[in-house]
């Protein structure tokens, strides 16, 4: 549906500017912005590669293993009823996460998240679940390598002068989603005892 949406808007706005006869413009306008991406892209790169890299070092060399193991109470009591294998993968995306990494965190949470399925007794959603997908929604950003990559690309003089803001704001929105679905939970799971009784 929102593929159909965008080309619209895209069709009219061309329709408009050629009925405007502002057609030169339009097309001036769309190779700038076509080189501009390839140039962004190429700029982003850098910083990808080195930061998938480190991920993948990480890893390889047992560090991501070792700090699941470290987070293992924090994530026992945040994801209720996720196996350990799950919980590994869900370490290992959330620290992806943290470093801003979130295309090298796509593929660790979506094995998390088959993980905690595996796992799931009827196939339905569960606690756990849940839970990770409202944290990778709010995802605090330690290093938002991502952000700075493109601060940096567009010629900022201090592309890091965010972390503090972006440490602040990704921290308290995580909070308030980790403590509301603790919430919705407990309501969840009196109204499941209430029609139960």
């Amino acid at each position: 549906m929102m593929n159909w949406i965008w080309a619209a808007i895209g069709i009219i706005g061309i329709v408009w500017g050629i009925a405007a006869g502002k057609g030169g413009a339009i097309t001036d306008q769309v190779m700038r912005a076509a080189i501009d991406a390839v140039q962004l892209c190429v700029k982003l790169a850098g910083g990808f590669a080195l930061w998938t890299g480190l991920i993948a070092i990480l890893e390889r060399g047992g560090a991501m293993e070792r700090m699941a193991k470290a987070a293992k109470p924090l994530l026992t009591r945040l994801f209720p009823g996720a196996g350990e294998h799950a919980r590994e993968a869900i370490a290992m995306n959330l620290t992806a996460n943290m470093l801003g990494l979130g295309n090298a965190a796509t593929p660790m949470g979506l094995e998390a998240m088959r993980r905690m399925a595996d796992d799931a007794p009827d196939g339905a959603a569960t606690d756990a679940m849940c839970m990770f997908l409202v944290i990778n929604a709010s995802s605090v950003q330690l290093f938002p390598a991502t952000v700075i990559a493109l601060r940096a690309a567009s010629g900022s003089s201090a592309p890091a002068s965010v972390l503090a803001a972006v440490l602040v704001s990704t921290a308290a929105s995580t909070v308030v989603a980790v403590l509301s679905c603790i919430a919705l939970r407990a309501v969840w799971a009196g109204r499941k005892g209430r029609a139960l009784s």
